[in-house]
């Protein structure tokens, strides 16, 4: 049994020896040394003492140092390598939200509807562009413009607009040899429109090989799905429910910013047109002459008619304007949000005291600085989601998707900017970690006589908070209590003092 009990000890020390280089080189000798002496008490231990905890072999005690190694290591690797990343730190708050912005950034992208929402309008000199509706807003996300106006307009308009075109949105069946046929959601529009919207692309696309051939323009995401990115496409010819159509370019998804979800683009000449019913109504978009109109009011502009002693009204609205309904939304949602934030919580981050040994300015700065920081995170996030569940999953029905756009904005809104009042409350004005151990203080019966609340400190020796149970005349607010550097030895983590406040 002494014997066995020896050579268990020898290997123990085997292990005590590889577990020491996990230890820092600087405490290896004091770790060393304790180990050895709990193991050379065991080897050397009473027989009685033996027997009564046979359980106890050298060499099976001899692995918890490689569990006590590790974890002396990973505290040392989290305190000494990554001061600034540790529980409670500024740097790690803003690396949270630093890292929530950038995810939700990247699913807006990922979603078709939310990036759409979210980048800005391809169109050139669109400051003269806008869509005509009979309906106000609804009449820009439903068909509400006769096509027999349209007409009217293309013939007696010319002093109010320079260019104009209609569309309307449909579903039409596409088969191309040796492709699967398919339905498609297109736009049938007058053969102008592109050009009258002037994308980036449309000098792309092919002039009609005849005059009166329609001409069919693929969404990038068609081309893809159904020709599988064939790169000489272009000037083959489509099938469109048994009429042949020069398929003549290819836009970029985004390229399309208005109502309804479109795949492809079917440009027709005035004559194709006039083939449809003359009560079939679509959208008509136009550049108009400013000098004809008044100046616009919140991006919308008065169009009247008087036809067969019949006076109709029209609203020309910016296509700058709707496209730029999302962040109208959020910005007013913001606007509530601030006039909110006084009914549900206290300004005033509390009472901070000047010191006698003046704090350099960079630590103010710093300060102010991360307030405004978690400010301006907690809105981009914020914006980013709410543009994300709007418009990432409702992209089809944007009247819908402003509704619960506004609806998850303001509370998101409301309670970040709580948080942060609140978080910024708990902080240490110094290095702007968070206060721990908190302790009540004084008796509630007393409160008028003496001090009563909770008491919290600074890990690292700055100083003591004190938050009052119920507001009085005489401590209203929670106040800031400054430590000199002679406490920071009570503290754990007490850093040098800073050279300018010595």
């Amino acid at each position: 049994m002494t014997r066995h009990w020896l050579h268990s000890g020898s290997l123990a020390r085997i292990n005590l020896r590889a577990a020491s280089l996990l230890i820092p080189h600087a405490d290896r000798e004091n770790w060393m040394a304790e180990w050895s002496a709990e193991l050379h008490h065991l080897c050397h231990a009473a027989p009685d003492e033996i027997a009564e905890s046979p359980q106890c072999d050298p060499f099976e005690f001899s692995f918890g140092a490689f569990h006590d190694a590790f974890w002396i290591r990973w505290d040392t690797l989290r305190s000494d390598s990554l001061p600034m990343l540790r529980s409670g730190s500024a740097a790690r708050s803003g690396l949270i939200l630093a890292t929530a912005a950038v995810a939700a950034l990247l699913l807006c992208l990922l979603l078709p509807g939310a990036r759409r929402a979210l980048l800005w309008l391809p169109y050139r000199h669109s400051a003269d562009l806008v869509m005509i509706s009979s309906s106000g807003y609804a009449g820009t996300q439903s068909p509400s413009i006769a096509l027999a106006d349209y007409e009217e307009w293309t013939t007696d308009t010319a002093a109010l607009f320079t260019q104009i075109a209609f569309y309307r949105p449909t579903t039409k069946g596409l088969h191309v040899a040796r492709h699967a046929s398919a339905r498609l959601a297109m736009a049938q529009a007058s053969d102008n429109l592109l050009q009258l919207l002037d994308l980036p692309d449309s000098g792309r696309v092919m002039p009609a090989a005849a005059p009166g051939e329609a001409r069919l323009v693929l969404s990038r995401t068609a081309w893809r799905t159904l020709y599988h990115s064939d790169p000489h496409l272009v000037g083959h010819t489509a099938d469109i429910d048994g009429r042949p159509v020069l398929i003549a370019g290819i836009i970029p998804d985004g390229d399309w910013g208005f109502a309804g979800k479109i795949d492809a683009v079917l440009l027709e000449d005035q004559r194709s047109l006039a083939v449809l019913p003359s009560r079939t109504r679509g959208f008509v978009v136009a550049r108009i002459r400013n000098s004809a109109f008044p100046p616009p009011r919140g991006g919308w502009r008065k169009m009247v008619e008087t036809r067969d002693k019949v006076t109709r009204g029209f609203d020309c609205i910016s296509v700058t304007h709707l496209l730029g309904q999302p962040s109208f939304v959020f910005l007013f949602a913001m606007l509530m949000a601030l006039l909110a934030l006084p009914a549900t919580t206290a300004l005033p981050l509390g009472d901070y005291p000047r010191r006698r040994d003046h704090l350099p300015g960079t630590v103010n700065a710093q300060r102010w600085g991360f307030l405004i920081a978690k400010f301006a995170l907690v809105i981009v996030i914020v914006d980013l989601c709410s543009t994300d569940l709007a418009y990432g999953f409702y992209a089809s029905d944007p009247v819908s998707a402003l509704y619960i756009q506004l609806a998850t904005a303001f509370p998101a809104l409301l309670f970040g900017f709580r948080w942060t009042l609140q978080d910024q409350r708990r902080r240490c004005p110094e290095c702007l970690r968070l206060l721990s151990n908190p302790a009540r203080v004084g008796q509630a019966s007393c409160n008028f006589l003496s001090w009563n609340g909770t008491e919290l400190f600074c890990v690292s020796g700055h100083g003591l908070l004190h938050i009052p149970e119920l507001p009085t005349s005489w401590f209203s607010t929670q106040r800031w209590l400054c430590l000199d550097s002679s406490w920071r030895c009570l503290f754990a983590e007490s850093p040098s003092p800073h050279p300018e406040m010595v």
